[in-house]
This record gives C-alpha cells, structure tokens and sequence, in this order.
C-alpha cells in the first residue's frame, strides 16, 4: 500500500510551531530561517495560526505560542498514560528480537523494572516486573549510572552490552530513553539466554533496540531527528553476580 502524502499547508504550520520549542518568542525572520520557507508563506501560517489561538503577534512585533497550545498541553499531560505508550513498545521489540524485553527507571541508588514483556519461546530469562534491584554492572544499571544526552547528541544511540551478570545464563542489551529537555526517562532492555544472545546478530538485535528507544524518546518529547541512525555497541565486562 502506497504511504498516504500529508496536507503541505498542516505540515508547513506544525514546522513553524516546532520552531517555539524552547523559545519563548520568535520573529518572522527568524521562524523562516529555521523552516526554510519563504517570509510570505511563513506570514500567511502565523496569521492563520493567530486566528485560531496557537500562536499571539507581540507588541514589538515577534510571535509567541498561544493559549491554545497551552491548553493542547495540560489535556496531554492530564491525560498521559506511559503504559499505553511502553507497552506496545516492549510487544513489539520481544516479537522481533523473540526475547524478553523491559522498561526500568533509577530510583535513588536502585533500578525500578515498571513494564517487562516476557520472551515467547519457552527457553527463557525469568524477572518479575516492579522488582527493586541495585544499579549494578548490568547494561540496564549502565545506562541509568552513565547515560547522557550530550552523549547521544554527539555519538548517537549507545547500546550496552553485558552478559554473566544476573547469573551465568543471561545476557542483555540496554540503552537510554530520553524526554524533553534531555532528561533521562529510563532504560530500555532486551534480555536473553547467554548462548542465544551469543548466536544471533548482535547488530540486528542493537538497531531494533535503538528503533524502539527512540519511538518512545519521540513520544516523550525528547528533540531528535525522526529517523534514527546506527547503533554504537559497547561491551561490558562480565561478572559473577548481579541483575539484567
């Protein structure tokens, strides 16, 4: 099925309100410099915008996000669900990869499993979701130590790699979740018997965690750019005891 092409006009006026995106004021020289467009095209945009209440022409002549958008913002907040948004995620990520996948969050000085999704295969890593555990040596407990968003700006996706650690069986493949403004959100993880994860395409498995990771960055409202671009795998040592 051939993709669906967008309306030029709705993807030219979300252009010039992405521009706002933490600006408090823009001038017109300045929203036509970033789109690309054409000062008249730009002008036509903002004043159907203002009409609707999206955006507000300033006294001194620069524009400002409207009510309306402020508005868009507390429904979403008042209305985010992180499960709807996880969920589908780690299903996805555990049907594609066959292993199980995860969601965790730092809290203080341990890692807090929120959403998991166990492997279909019947030879599996076996956790339970909501377990409190240590920030370890783990790839998971690197990321929520380590990760940086200056990191992923300069370097791109970092996907951690350990294995031995949960115990001598499992492996697994972790990398960090951002949301506005760079903050990290959590780490998401895939997790697996040692000598599959061993077997199988590290790369493919590293690109399908980084596809997911940044979906969920998007939704969270993280500024990147809306394709993502090659993993970079980073091994951990191994050890003798510890958590995925």
């Amino acid at each position: 099925m051939p993709k669906t092409q967008g309306v030029a006009a709705v993807q030219r006026a979300l252009a010039i309100l992405d521009t706002f995106a933490g600006a408090g004021s823009r001038s017109l020289a300045d929203i036509a410099k970033i789109t690309g467009l054409a000062k008249p095209t730009v002008m036509r945009s903002l004043v159907s915008l203002d009409e609707a209440g999206y955006v507000v022409r300033l006294t001194d002549g620069r524009y400002a996000l409207g009510a309306k958008t402020f508005q868009l913002g507390t429904t979403y907040r008042a209305n985010f669900n992180l499960e709807q948004h996880v969920l589908p995620l780690l299903q996805r990520l555990s049907q594609e990869t066959l292993e199980s996948s995860a969601f965790h969050v730092r809290e203080r000085d341990s890692r807090l499993c929120l959403f998991r999704v166990d492997s279909p295969q019947l030879v599996r890593d076996v956790a339970r979701p909501t377990n409190l555990a240590p920030l370890d040596l783990t790839s998971t407990g690197q990321v929520l130590r380590t990760a940086r968003w200056t990191d992923r700006v300069d370097d791109g996706v970092h996907i951690f790699v350990s294995s031995g650690i949960y115990d001598a069986l499992t492996a697994s493949l972790s990398t960090a979740v951002f949301g506005h403004d760079g903050a990290l959100v959590g780490a998401m993880t895939v997790s697996g018997p040692i000598e599959r994860i061993r077997r199988a395409d590290l790369r493919a498995l590293a690109s399908r965690l980084a596809d997911a990771s940044h979906q969920l960055s998007l939704v969270l409202g993280a500024q990147l750019p809306r394709e993502v671009g090659a993993p970079r795998i980073i091994s951990l040592p191994s050890a003798e005891s510890g958590s995925p």
